[in-house]
């Protein structure tokens, strides 16, 4: 067991005793309201989430029982509550949407003085709620959380910032794909690659797969927008950093490459870059044939 689980087993513990505590006063109270609430975040990390959404529901109930006799929650209580259910639900493949309009509802009294929340996990709440949204088909409900997300770090010139910014821009530029703005996804993906680009160049670019990401999804927008050669430039542009890792053992999956290759090939040949499409055509021949040499490698003589 590694010290981060020590540490969870040992905070379940005295949540455990906290709530037995409390409960056996017969009464609601703060306390209680939010022993539910550590305790059932507790949970989750340790990935009990039955667990965790029993404790969560009977906060929420708690809570409001406790609003109706006249008791103001802090809105990070309240949030924290809501924003973990409804991760639960989205981790359980259930339907999160209702969660996360209740958590939209408070988002714009939420700020680092909030319980439970610093401006760091505030901003890693927008961005988990802006994917848990685009992955569930609900693009338009994301959109308050980019906002918020970007009203926190945008401007901010500490590199956990500029990444998260990056991060956010690309989600929004995501979202925006989903609802058919294809120009101002375009738009936010142009904003994103200048900063992570600024980034890489500073060696401070956390993830440059998200950079890769962003060429590829802005030349798809260009390609659905009639714009041929930006979109050719974008896809090279993501072959050349792919490239770059491949030479330090860094990419994942070369097939990832072998397909930029061909799709740049194709588009190469429909405006008459005959010669060109052939380069790239040969360089997904040489990477497919050097991935196979490496599988023949790792297989050894003899086996199949």
């Amino acid at each position: 067991m590694d010290t981060s689980d020590i540490h969870l087993e040992s905070a379940l513990d005295e949540y455990n005793q906290k709530v037995y505590d409390l409960e056996s006063t017969g009464s609601e109270s703060e306390e209680l309201l939010e022993a539910y609430v550590n305790r059932g975040c507790v949970l989750y990390m340790m990935e009990y989430r039955t667990s965790a959404m029993d404790d969560l529901e009977s906060a929420s109930e708690v809570l409001e029982n406790l609003q109706k006799q006249g008791y103001e929650a802090d809105v990070g209580t309240f949030v924290r509550i809501h924003a973990t259910m409804a991760s639960i639900l989205f981790d359980q493949e259930s339907d999160c949407t209702g969660e996360y309009e209740l958590v939209s509802r408070r988002l714009g009294e939420l700020d680092a003085h909030s319980r439970h929340f610093d401006r760091r996990s505030i901003v890693n709440l927008c961005i988990d709620a802006c994917k848990n949204l685009i992955d569930s088909e609900a693009s338009d409900m994301a959109l308050p959380f980019v906002e918020k997300g970007l009203s926190i770090v945008q401007g901010h010139p500490d590199p956990w910032s500029r990444n998260r910014t990056v991060e956010l821009l690309d989600l929004h530029a995501e979202a925006m794909t989903d609802l058919s703005e294809t120009s101002e996804a375009v738009e936010l993906y142009s904003q994103s690659i200048d900063l992570a680009m600024e980034l890489m160049d500073r060696g401070q670019l956390e993830d440059p797969e998200e950079l890769i990401m962003a060429f590829v999804m802005r030349a798809e927008g260009e390609a659905d927008l009639g714009l041929m050669e930006p979109y050719i430039k974008d896809v090279e542009s993501a072959i050349t950093i792919l490239e770059h890792m491949m030479e330090f053992n860094r990419m994942p999956d070369p097939e990832v490459l072998v397909s930029l290759h061909h799709d740049v090939a194709g588009a190469l040949m429909k405006v008459g870059r005959v010669k060109d499409a052939e380069k790239h055509l040969m360089s997904a021949m040489r990477i497919g044939v050097q991935g196979a040499g490496d599988r023949m490698d790792l297989r050894g003589p003899g086996q199949s």
